[in-house]
């Protein structure tokens, strides 16, 4: 890269600039008609010089905010580094290349988890309030409970009569209660799968 270009120094002050500036520095009256009717660029001073006999008597600078302002819109606007510029025939190589739309898919493609068990149309699935844990139910009865990540199947159970129409967690997180509706039976299940406190709190609840 090159080297960057450094900030221009100010001007240090010269002897009209002083507080006691020499008498061939000062304007007389006809300089000083001269200079306020030329325009602001064509003046050699941007100010008029004055001569104070004690430093107390100094006023102060009307223009030191306004240059302060100019001199940081020069270092703000000006640029502090050189660029190359390049030449570029061929304006279809400065676009990359897109990858295939069939990589872009929102959805996975690859199989991750699979859970077998069911023979026959399952009618209701449910997972448990911490998501670790998935319950199935099928048109033969069988109600099953798998963990989401590994596929391992941690109860099975089969209800009386045969279509399980709907399955549900209990939402608390203390509790570990599993409820299903068989046509006219409504079963509540304790799968013990949580915590030993959870568990025993549950069944003190059904008891």
């Amino acid at each position: 890269m090159p080297k960057p270009i450094t900030a221009p120094r100010r001007a240090l002050p010269t002897h009209a600039e002083s507080v006691n500036p020499a008498e061939e520095y000062l304007f007389d009256e006809q300089e000083k008609e001269q200079w306020e009717k030329q325009d602001e660029e064509d003046r050699q001073l941007n100010f008029i010089p004055q001569k104070t006999d004690a430093l107390r008597k100094v006023p102060v600078y009307q223009n030191l905010i306004k240059e302060h302002f100019e001199r940081c819109l020069d270092l703000y606007l000006c640029p502090r580094l050189l660029r190359k510029k390049v030449n570029v025939k061929d304006p279809t190589k400065l676009i990359p290349e897109l990858p295939s739309p069939n990589d872009l898919k929102p959805f996975p493609s690859v199989l991750s988890v699979e859970y077998n068990f069911h023979k026959k149309g399952v009618r209701a699935l449910a997972v448990s309030p911490n998501g670790l844990y998935l319950a199935s139910g099928d048109e033969e009865s069988n109600l099953v409970i798998w963990h989401t990540r590994t596929s391992k199947i941690m109860r099975h159970y089969t209800l009386p009569n045969k279509v399980i129409d709907a399955i549900s967690w209990n939402p608390d997180p203390t509790l570990c209660l599993l409820i299903a509706t068989n046509e006219e039976n409504v079963v509540l299940i304790t799968p013990d799968l949580y915590s030993r406190k959870v568990n025993e709190a549950t069944r003190a609840l059904l008891a």
